[in-house]
């Protein structure tokens, strides 16, 4: 079991791809983007995509083959990786979830406890998490129904009054890019993915991966294109977007607010993304320690005691998500994976040539002794 519990199937990794990369960009950042880049900030979001997007190539390019637990990788090499991983989605669990428990309070509670919130959530991640990749792939392939489901009802019945001239003037300026720069964090969310291995595909799941792709940089970058011809100039003042644009929409003006399954779907995919990052912890601690269910129960005590006493709410999160620590995030998401990949392919080749020379050294000593006991 526990060489095949992190083997998942290309649909399942298309359906895991999908939901950790959407979910918290409909959140907060649209918020944070229109309060850098204002009405560019379409193209901030479009730009960190097509990067998110080539990251995620590089990264199945090496789950194909194999995963970096059990690549043909000198063993410090692979564990300086794995230890990068570990900080990288440490720090993204913590922002990321503190963005989750504070959507969490203001939408389903009044004026929800944090603490409360966070002991409900932390136990479900780390269970998911502690028991592989596996089960993680399953659970994200039986709730994504409820989330397109939820996802086509606000499409099909959406009605807001939006005003395409809100996306003038936009240009590729400094605006932009000080916007990717300082939001970085909120991109790159598949360095976790190393630990996965792609079982072999049929013909019918072939061709889903790259659907998902450009469903992955589409919803993202369509999904500002609403936030922006919405709110306008207004964009900045809003938060919690993705709930703020369900409620436009035809049921509403009939029966009144009608958003608790979108509400409902943003929950479920928050916990498969989080779980996604948590996973990426403990399969890397346990690369070091082998007792993986110490592992799992030590970094949910972790995590919750970082959120209780350290990341108390969102103004905190936000100025350590942008603090210059964002770079070292950034240098780990964007340019491990590359590094990882050229590891694999060097290192296979090199492995594959000793192997090959040792069948061919024991083929000549096996020819040896056959014509020794000839003579």
């Amino acid at each position: 079991m526990d060489k095949t519990t992190n083997v998942v199937y290309p649909n399942q990794i298309a359906l895991l791809a999908f939901i950790a990369s959407f979910t918290f960009k409909v959140v907060m950042l649209p918020q944070y983007l229109a309060g850098s880049a204002g009405r560019s900030s379409v193209i901030a979001m479009a730009y960190m995509m097509t990067i998110e997007v080539m990251e995620f190539v590089i990264i199945y390019g090496v789950i194909s083959r194999t995963s970096l637990l059990q690549a043909h990788i000198p063993p410090p090499l692979k564990a300086a990786f794995i230890l990068l991983i570990v900080g990288s989605s440490y720090f993204k669990t913590v922002i990321l979830s503190a963005e989750a428990v504070s959507y969490i309070s203001t939408t389903l509670f009044d004026n929800g406890l944090w603490r409360l919130i966070v002991l409900a959530y932390m136990p479900c991640l780390v269970y998911i998490a502690y028991k592989g990749g596996n089960v993680l792939a399953r659970t994200a392939q039986i709730v994504f129904w409820f989330i397109a489901a939820s996802l086509l009802f606000n499409v099909l019945f959406a009605q807001f009054r939006g005003d395409a001239g809100n996306l003038l003037p936009a240009e590729f300026s400094g605006r932009v890019m000080k916007a990717c720069d300082r939001h970085m964090v909120w991109f790159g969310d598949f360095t976790p993915f190393l630990f996965l291995t792609s079982a072999k595909p049929g013909k019918p799941q072939r061709l889903r991966l790259p659907v998902m792709i450009f469903v992955c940089f589409f919803s993202a970058v369509a999904f500002m294109v609403v936030f922006i011809t919405a709110y306008g100039g207004g964009a900045v003042m809003v938060s919690n977007a993705f709930n703020k644009i369900a409620v436009f929409n035809r049921i509403s003006l009939l029966l009144g607010t009608v958003d608790f399954p979108t509400v409902c779907s943003w929950l479920m995919m928050s916990v498969i993304k989080l779980a996604v990052i948590v996973y990426g912890v403990v399969e890397g601690i346990s690369y070091y320690v082998k007792k993986r269910f110490a592992v799992a129960l030590l970094t949910g005590v972790a995590l919750a005691c970082t959120l209780f006493f350290g990341v108390t709410n969102m103004d905190v999160s936000y100025k350590i998500a942008t603090s210059p620590l964002r770079y070292a995030i950034g240098a780990v998401e964007y340019l491990l994976p590359p590094a990882v990949y050229l590891a694999v392919r060097v290192c296979d080749k090199t492995s594959r040539r000793f192997d090959s020379a040792v069948q061919n050294a024991a083929l000549l000593r096996e020819e040896g002794k056959c014509r020794e006991g000839k003579v």
